[in-house]
């Protein structure tokens, strides 16, 4: 029976027209569904994932990992993956939605699928740049602007070629039933891929040397070369064999590529922190807090003697104390804001600023650009006595 499960007219008639035109084309049939159904099945394991890393978000191991950019990256992957089943030719277009070859193929795809996941790579990495190599902080302009720039950018990528010529762009072939991109077209997609994912290599190379504590040199090593090595496959096949979604094991292997590239690269970061969280909580929490005093991290948070652990066998640490304002101020080259209602002042890397700890009890505190590392055999200095304002 070979890759045909059932084959209905249509598939018949596109064999039948695509001879005529001098092409070979095996029919969709029994490989298509079964990759289909095991990348769908994959992708519902890490939506699972997904909440219940959300659902965990304030354990400090996940949430030192950004974990409103990584579920963001899945929604990103999904979309890809919808896309690519359209674009490589997995299913009819014949008669359906995804005959639009633009919508699906470009925006749905390319857009906020490839570019979109890219993107929030690159603005994690950039951001991990910022705080422990530039001294600033995980938020504001210098942060945001880089990637408002690059989502302007793609969203005026996208509008001009929705009002360009298909001939120029991406277009219906209703002999063989697929979308073909031009090759100019697809040359403009290949370099801002590859202008984007050089720019991660370029920041995760940075960013290598970083505390062990937030080091991710092995995970993105291993997350990066999966990509590479997937981009240039992806790249010479869309140039040697222009027409690969007329080949069975040609596309059933470029979509499986892009996906495991995407998976690889997920779950090198959080399987760690997400598996931990499930099945020892208590102990793999003990050992981070353990990286953080090895690190001398353990400044910026309240942690107490290694010996110290609650009833469930972790280490003790108060999740609402940093550094008071005066300490703080002592340390810091940017004045640390003033606290509210008593409270101390709480920046998060993933969050930004505005959330306090005496409003928010379960608020844990990260490193951050405004603290200075200060040497194990520095004593703190005493306060200062201020009137009227505190500062």
């Amino acid at each position: 029976m070979g890759n045909q499960l059932s084959f209905s007219q249509t598939e018949h008639r596109r064999e039948e027209m695509a001879q005529s035109q001098g092409y070979r084309l095996d029919p969709r049939g029994k490989a298509d569904w079964i990759m289909i159904i095991i990348i769908t099945c994959v992708y519902s394991i890490n939506v699972v994932a997904v909440l219940f890393m959300l659902w965990n978000r304030k354990y400090p191991p996940l949430k030192c990992k950004s974990p409103v950019l990584m579920a963001c990256m899945m929604v990103a992957g999904i979309l890809w993956f919808v896309g690519d089943i359209q674009a490589n030719g997995h299913v009819p277009l014949e008669h359906t939605p995804l005959r639009n070859c633009k919508a699906f193929g470009v925006w749905v795809r390319i857009l906020l699928g490839v570019c979109t996941l890219s993107t929030l790579i690159a603005m994690r990495s950039y951001g991990l740049f910022r705080v422990f190599c530039k001294n600033q902080p995980f938020r504001g302009r210098g942060l945001y602007v880089p990637y408002a720039a690059y989502c302007l950018c793609m969203l005026v990528y996208g509008i001009v070629s929705q009002v360009v010529s298909p001939s120029l762009t991406i277009h219906y072939l209703l002999h063989v039933d697929i979308c073909y991109y031009e090759t100019g077209f697809k040359a403009s997609m290949f370099a801002i891929i590859w202008v984007t994912w050089l720019i991660v290599g370029i920041l995760s190379w940075r960013i290598r040397h970083i505390k062990s504590s937030f080091n991710e040199a092995r995970e993105m090593l291993i997350a990066c070369t999966a990509v590479f090595v997937v981009l240039i496959f992806t790249t010479v096949m869309h140039y040697a064999v222009p027409l690969f979604p007329l080949n069975v094991r040609l596309r059933v292997l470029t979509t499986s590529f892009d996906h495991l590239a995407t998976n690889v690269f997920w779950w090198s970061i959080m399987a760690v922190p997400i598996v931990s969280c499930l099945v020892r909580r208590d102990a793999y929490l003990e050992e981070w807090m353990d990286k953080l005093r090895q690190d001398g991290l353990q400044r910026m948070y309240d942690v107490q003697s290694p010996n110290a652990t609650n009833n469930k066998g972790s280490s003790v640490y108060n999740r609402n104390s940093l550094f008071t304002a005066d300490y703080a101020r002592l340390h810091t080259e940017i004045p640390v804001p003033k606290p509210m209602n008593s409270g101390y002042p709480y920046f998060d890397p993933v969050y930004g600023a505005g959330a306090y700890p005496m409003a928010h009890t379960d608020a844990v505190l990260y490193p951050t650009a405004y603290i200075e590392e200060v040497p194990h055999h520095a004593a703190p200095q005493p306060k200062k006595k201020h009137r009227g304002n505190l500062w």
